[in-house]
């Protein structure tokens, strides 16, 4: 019985090689070759790199020829294959053998530029280059990639960061740090020494005053303008230096308590030469502010009248010039000329003023009226005189 049992696995195993023996006959070599110069049938030889895989099904590439496998492997990975062309297109192997290898035995190809995140990784070189994965690098970071381009994808198999460019290029990242002077569309950064206009997602907003770090693409126009495509690419580092008004440098916050001196689309001020934007107040009032300084004006981030001119003192019986004032008193008398320029003598207590109408403020007083007025101290015909800046700086009556 057992020499019946060990003649049956000797003509098995006999049985196996002849199979394989009619199998290698079968083909057309029995070693080996390229794919290049291999018919179907022959047994391969194939170095590439996994461009595509899924369950059971891979895409090998090494620069010219693709190959498929039916096996799964990891993407982006090279692997030595040895196997039976099955197709005359040359195209599909049946593996008998694969191993990884190293990527140093394929011809790579090398690419510079910035690694980029919008929906998927890219690099832009400035071209938007599709990368098959994400790198470990900051986003707007320069780097040298090795790979290979299948399709519109370049598969990367190593990678080097340079670190972010110093300079800006048109169309590639560029990441700039500074000031909040503008938060409009576009908004402008202040970076010490020059202004950025930058374009900002939709719904992302920036405070005057913030300092900033703002990562985008650059486009060279005559103000180098930065365009952000990420609410994350826009970083809060701090807020500028406040000083007193009057030392204030462009992207700082001047701080002061000031008085109006003119109103308008902006507001003059008694303590600068600069105009503040962004808030409203009568002539006359005195403000507390916080505004942010930009190249020849300052724009408000937080301004309050700290004392209405309603609340200033009678000045009728010692007015100062050149400071906004205000004066009350009874009406004496009142003087018309032809030309349309009239006088009012205005009386309190044992103090009088004369009050400068002219035809343009379109102001007619009476006699024994009560009035108020906003304005400047001068003199009229050596007199000691009074005239105000508009309509609005006149109240009759107790009326405003």
């Amino acid at each position: 019985m057992i020499k019946l049992m060990k003649l049956g696995i000797v003509l098995m195993v006999t049985s196996l090689f002849s199979i394989l023996l009619l199998y290698l006959i079968g083909t057309e070599s029995t070693s080996p070759v390229s794919l290049e110069i291999a018919d179907e049938g022959d047994l391969v030889n194939f170095t590439g790199l996994c461009v595509y895989s899924q369950e059971g099904f891979s895409v090998l590439y090494n620069g010219e020829d693709t190959i498929v496998v039916y096996e799964t492997l990891d993407m982006d990975k090279t692997y030595e294959v040895m196997g039976k062309l099955l197709d005359e297109s040359k195209h599909s192997v049946e593996v008998f053998e694969i191993n990884e290898t190293s990527h140093s035995t394929l011809i790579l190809e090398s690419l510079q530029g910035a690694f980029w995140i919008d929906y998927s990784c890219y690099l832009l070189t400035p071209q938007k280059i599709k990368l098959s994965k994400c790198l470990n690098a900051n986003k707007g970071e320069m780097v040298d990639v090795y790979g290979l381009f299948y399709g519109s994808e370049f598969h990367v198999v190593d990678y080097i960061p340079k670190g972010f460019l110093k300079t800006p290029m048109d169309k590639m990242p560029f990441k700039i740090k500074g000031v909040v002077i503008r938060n409009t569309t576009p908004a402008t950064i202040w970076n010490g020494s020059k202004e950025f206009n930058v374009y900002l997602p939709y719904k992302t907003k920036l405070a005057l005053g913030d300092k900033v770090e703002v990562l985008g693409t650059a486009r060279l126009y005559s103000t180098l303008t930065i365009y952000v495509n990420s609410p994350e690419d826009v970083k809060v580092i701090g807020k500028a230096k406040t000083v007193p008004i009057g030392k204030e440098r462009i992207g700082e916050i001047a701080h002061g308590v000031c008085q109006v001196t003119k109103t308008g689309v902006s507001l003059s001020l008694n303590c600068t030469e600069l105009k503040l934007y962004g808030f409203s107040a009568n002539f006359g009032d005195i403000i507390e502010f916080h505004g942010i300084r930009r190249k020849n004006s300052l724009y408000c981030i937080k301004c309050t009248v700290k004392i209405p001119r309603e609340k200033l003192p009678n000045s009728i019986c010692s007015p100062l010039p050149n400071v906004p004032l205000k004066i009350q008193g009874k009406v004496e008398w009142v003087k018309q000329y032809k030309n349309g320029f009239g006088l009012a003598n205005v009386t309190d207590k044992n103090c009088w003023i004369l009050l400068k109408l002219p035809k343009s403020l379109g102001i007619s007083l009476e006699t024994n009226q009560t009035i108020t007025a906003f304005g400047f101290y001068t003199t009229y015909r050596e007199k000691p005189a009074f005239e105000i800046p508009s309509r609005d700086d006149i109240c009759l009556n107790g009326s405003c």
